[in-house]
């Protein structure tokens, strides 16, 4: 989830807990709704802080490259430079 789409989240939450007068509409109560809004919302911040920085503390990574291989002839030797004496 987008950083805006969290932040929406939890201001959406922070409506349902605190601003409006009517705390429950059938059976749901709005301010433990807009609670749960608020904190999913900021786990939704978090969450990809912490993913992103547990790859620092892990051991380390060994990378190799491998070329890859041409089944072909093998290029042809370039001419060898002529010298120029005069």
């Amino acid at each position: 989830m987008p950083i805006a789409g969290a932040i929406a989240v939890i201001i959406v939450g922070a409506i349902l807990a605190f601003a409006l007068d009517e705390r429950s509409i059938a059976g749901f109560d709005l301010r433990i709704v807009g609670i749960i809004l608020m904190l999913g919302g900021a786990a939704a911040l978090v969450l990809p802080l912490l993913m992103r920085s547990g790859s620092r503390w892990s051991g380390s990574t060994v990378r190799s490259r491998q070329d890859v291989i041409d089944d072909g002839p093998p290029p042809a030797d370039p001419p060898a430079p002529q010298s120029r004496v005069k």
